[in-house]
């Protein structure tokens, strides 16, 4: 978990325990997050592609805090386009 501001505002980033992170660490994952923050803040759900390898999904609650959390990062390699 990561506690950083956007705007001013207090903003919590979180990676779900247990997810496959591949050949991503989370200081990457943190970084990406908050390179589209502003995006991401005004979205229920996201998916951001990262280093053309991977889609990172996600969800944001806004509260008091609002709340960015990582559910699932998927390889590009496994995408199906229909």
């Amino acid at each position: 978990m990561l506690r950083t501001t956007y705007e001013h505002q207090e903003v919590i980033l979180r990676i779900k325990q247990n997810l496959s992170r591949y050949t991503l660490d989370d200081d990457k994952i943190y970084e990406v997050l908050q390179q589209a923050m502003g995006i991401i803040l005004q979205k229920e759900n996201f998916a951001i592609y990262v280093e053309e390898k991977y889609l990172i999904i996600g969800d944001t609650q806004q509260s008091a805090y609002p709340l960015i959390t990582v559910l699932q990062i998927v390889p590009i390699r496994n995408m199906v386009s229909l």
